[in-house]
């Protein structure tokens, strides 16, 4: 038995991280939202809590909670076509080339671009508001859902003033240093934005709060009312990649999903001044995220809650099944772990084959880690892709 309760207690409160990663995220999390959703676990879950790629998802799951309809066994039996199409359209799409550079040369947007509460980041917000995604749900949507008896969503960014977790969710926005407070008419495409908003391409999103109401926050602090006038958001991912600090202090039962790069060695790291920024950063994102796994994985070993792990470039075989679970490998999973995390055209193939990973190394994990839930059938997104050369040709 796992945690403080076992999983099949309807009274286990159960969390859900989803990773940063662009659409690749998205769409291996989708997968893994497909595999939760047909063993009924996805409606079991107390809190989704996600940064960047996965954070996209997530807006596109609570601004369409509502419309889900659930049988008896508490399965969505819309899933496909409230959740998984609108997905896979908006990830068919070039938001980041719309963005970075059509917007920007847009003379219609010179004057907005050139204001200090007004950024690109804002027009990324705009993309992610269309009517095939968010189509102007706000903040009010998850205080909805969250009284009504349904999950508690929160979106993950980092605020820069003061360099610690920043949360949307249906209490409100803030951080442990400035407080709370309560923004329910601030449209959820400015949480995804700035839980999105990856550093090296987007600067951080502002948004004013002169005026707000504050609860809580760090009395200590001799700055605390100016830091509280404007809230300057970057990606979520700066401060936790994985999204685990809303959840893994709570729950009796977590779930972490990764789609983020997997760390690789490099034979000629290089010298100019643009490689070398790069590579620093990424040694201190592979430290943080494997401090955060480490810490996740010994409390799974010290039974303070259940659940599961899985990340992009984890090996099907190291969850011991018999029979071993169907999953990719070798060849085939290094090429899944070189996929691009970017916001621009994910073709068939490659969306097919991420979500075929997410939902084979999901069930995997969540039968191997959680024994006691239910096994239940389900259909991979694509069983055709199952094979190593046609997954291997769909991603080339």
């Amino acid at each position: 038995m796992f945690g403080m309760k076992e999983i099949t207690d309807p009274a286990a409160k159960i969390g859900l991280c989803l990773s940063g990663g662009g659409f690749r995220a998205s769409l291996f999390h989708l997968g893994v939202l497909r595999r939760m959703n047909e063993l009924g676990l996805l409606s079991r879950v107390n809190t989704i809590s996600s940064v960047s790629g996965g954070s996209i998802l997530n807006g596109l799951l609570a601004a369409r909670w509502e419309m889900l309809a659930k049988d008896a066994d508490g399965r969505f039996t819309n899933f496909g076509a409230v959740i998984e199409a609108p997905m896979r359209a908006f990830c068919s799409q070039n938001i980041r080339n719309q963005v970075l550079i059509k917007d920007r040369l847009n003379p219609r947007n010179w004057f907005g671009l050139v204001r200090d509460d007004f950024s690109i980041t804002d027009k990324l917000a705009e993309a992610y508001d269309e009517p095939g995604l968010l189509h102007g749900a706000t903040l009010d949507v998850l205080r909805r859902i969250y009284e009504s008896g349904g999950p508690r969503f929160i979106f993950c960014a980092t605020n820069m003033k003061t360099g610690v977790n920043w949360e949307f969710d249906a209490k409100g926005i803030g951080d442990y240093q400035v407080g709370r407070t309560k923004k329910p008419d601030l449209l959820l495409a400015v949480a995804v934005a700035a839980s999105s908003a990856f550093p090296l391409a987007f600067p951080p999103l502002v948004i004013d709060l002169a005026g707000a109401d504050w609860e809580f926050g760090n009395r200590d602090l001799d700055d605390l009312q100016e830091l509280r006038t404007t809230a300057e958001l970057t990606d979520g991912g700066v401060y936790d990649n994985m999204g685990l600090e809303p959840v893994w202090k709570g729950h009796d039962v977590v779930f972490c999903s990764d789609a983020g790069a997997p760390f690789a060695n490099q034979e000629d790291p290089g010298n100019d001044f643009v490689r070398r920024l790069i590579r620093v950063n990424d040694v201190i994102d592979r430290e943080s995220r494997a401090l955060r796994r480490r810490m996740l994985i010994d409390g799974f070993k010290r039974k303070e809650y259940g659940g599961a792990f899985w990340g992009i470039g984890t090996r099907i075989e190291d969850y011991e099944l018999e029979p071993r679970a169907d999953g990719y490998s070798g060849k085939t999973l290094q090429a899944i772990a070189k996929i691009r995390t970017d916001l621009n055209v994910f073709k068939t193939g490659e969306q097919l084959v991420l979500m075929n990973h997410g939902w084979l190394l999901s069930g995997a994990a969540i039968q191997a880690q959680c024994p006691a839930w239910p096994r239940r059938a389900g259909a991979v997104p694509d069983e055709g892709l199952l094979d190593a050369g046609k997954a291997i040709a769909a991603l080339g």
